[in-house]
């Protein structure tokens, strides 16, 4: 976002809470849509947000990052592994995704694995960029929208 004078805000990471899953719902639908315009539409947005809720806040360590008081990306670890990384499309280009993946490799410092839709190109370059590296695909037979993924991983070195 651009202040009056065309600076563009701060953003700050922070940790999750539950009242960010109304939010976090609308990163995820909105990034997805934007990204991934092929994938099937599996779950409304208020049966995402009770997702995040009941399943994603509880068990995973969630981090947002924030501008002017607004949720714009969201990451989330579980054991080792990055379940979630999406930035709104108006968010997008400005370092977040990269300053959420930094916060998920010191969330998990021996390593950090994720799948990533083999489709999803600009991701994939994202994470290789990153130092991720291909150590998987599937058919997409084990996938909910039924779409192949890739499977990356990053270890420190």
């Amino acid at each position: 976002m651009a202040d009056g004078e065309g600076r563009r805000a701060a953003a700050r990471l922070r940790p999750a809470t539950p009242a960010d899953a109304v939010a976090l719902a609308a990163v995820h639908h909105d990034a997805r849509e934007q990204a991934m315009p092929w994938l099937p539409r599996l779950h409304p947005r208020e049966e995402t947000r009770a997702w995040f809720t009941d399943v994603v806040l509880p068990s995973q360590v969630v981090t947002v990052a924030e501008e002017d008081g607004r949720v714009v990306a969201l990451s989330a670890v579980h054991e080792g592994w990055l379940e979630q990384l999406y930035v709104a499309p108006g968010a997008q280009g400005r370092g977040l995704g990269s300053a959420l993946l930094d916060a998920a490799r010191r969330a998990s410092p021996a390593g950090l694995r994720l799948h990533v839709f083999a489709r999803n190109a600009r991701a994939r370059a994202f994470y290789e960029r990153a130092g991720f590296v291909l150590v998987g695909t599937s058919d997409g037979s084990t996938t909910e929208e039924g779409e192949p993924d890739a499977t990356y991983a990053w270890s420190p070195g």
